[in-house]
């Protein structure tokens, strides 16, 4: 159902004048219903990771970039590189006096680059490494699924998401890197997934693809086939179950009004419980013991002391 179809629904249950536009209607009473039909929706996405609104988001990692450039003692600045082009704040910096955990701060010109902290040493023509650190959060973004953080290349689990403690500890302690790659949400969208150690060739191995999943916050599908956080339209559909919203626009409708609503809220609750049970799938529960995803575990090493005498 489309939202006009929902909302006249939800109407003819309560004994409501069913409305023939939604979008356009100056009753107030419209507008209210279709008010409240966004409100459940929004709660709803939240409250609950939905399969349709399940997505895959693929971060391909940049290749290091090498170049050279002029670097002073106690200055920010580095001078004299042969191009800055594709440079900006997102990469990470390396080379002849740069403390560890040195950024980009700002692009100056076409040959100068101002860095977060300052230079350690001076050096003329030295070699400069810039890796790309920090990559854009999808735009229809909302939150992540756990458990799902990915390095294909290396085919391992990415560490994370890191509190801003382990961060510090991680990029401004002694023990800075480890055998694999971490990765934590800073600062605010869309740049703002980082992973640690920088891309640097030399380091530890190379990510290409890193994968993880996340909730998206665009619930409605237009007729154009893209999808929105929000219905604007008589003909926008949501992306949840339309059953689950007219109960919900129903007790919301009555709660609004100040008659009664607890049975109609139970009956809501009851139902988004029921329709999330069984929302893409359940796996079988087996009461013998589960086979790991792991080559070796406790599942399949015997217990006492391995591999034993020879």
């Amino acid at each position: 159902m489309n939202i006009l179809q929902i909302v006249q629904t939800a109407a003819n249950e309560l004994g409501l004048v069913s409305p023939t536009t939604l979008v356009n209607s100056t009753d107030l009473q419209v507008i209210q219903l279709l008010a409240l039909a966004n409100r459940d929706c929004t709660s709803l996405y939240r409250d609950y990771d939905w399969t349709d609104l399940q997505e895959e988001h693929i971060v391909n990692v940049d290749a290091q970039a090498a170049t050279t450039g002029d670097v002073a003692l106690n200055s920010a600045l580095i001078l004299n590189i042969p191009s800055t082009a594709g440079l900006d704040t997102s990469w990470a910096v390396s080379g002849e006096g740069m403390p560890q955990a040195q950024r980009i701060a700002e692009v100056v010109d076409a040959t100068t680059v101002r860095c977060e902290m300052l230079s350690t040493a001076t050096a003329l023509g030295t070699e400069i490494l810039f890796a790309k650190d920090t990559y854009d959060l999808p735009a229809d973004f909302d939150r992540y699924i756990g458990q799902t953080w990915w390095d294909r290349t290396n085919h391992w689990r990415l560490i994370g998401p890191d509190s801003p403690q382990m961060d510090q500890y991680i990029r401004s302690g002694i023990f800075a890197t480890g055998p694999r790659r971490r990765f934590r949400q800073v600062g605010r969208k869309p740049n703002a997934w980082r992973i640690w150690p920088p891309p640097f060739a030399g380091g530890a191995p190379a990510p290409g693809a890193l994968v993880w999943e996340y909730i998206s916050k665009n619930w409605v599908l237009k007729v154009d086939g893209t999808t929105s956080d929000r219905m604007t339209t008589d003909t926008d559909t949501p992306l949840l179950d339309d059953q689950l919203v007219i109960m919900g626009v129903k007790w919301r409708m009555w709660q609004i009004k100040g008659f009664e609503y607890a049975a109609m809220q139970q009956e809501y609750l009851d139902a988004v419980n029921a329709k999330f049970a069984s929302d893409g799938g359940i796996p079988d529960l087996y009461l013998n013991r589960r086979s790991g995803p792991f080559l070796i575990s406790n599942g399949n090493v015997r217990d006492g002391n391995f591999p034993g005498p020879t």
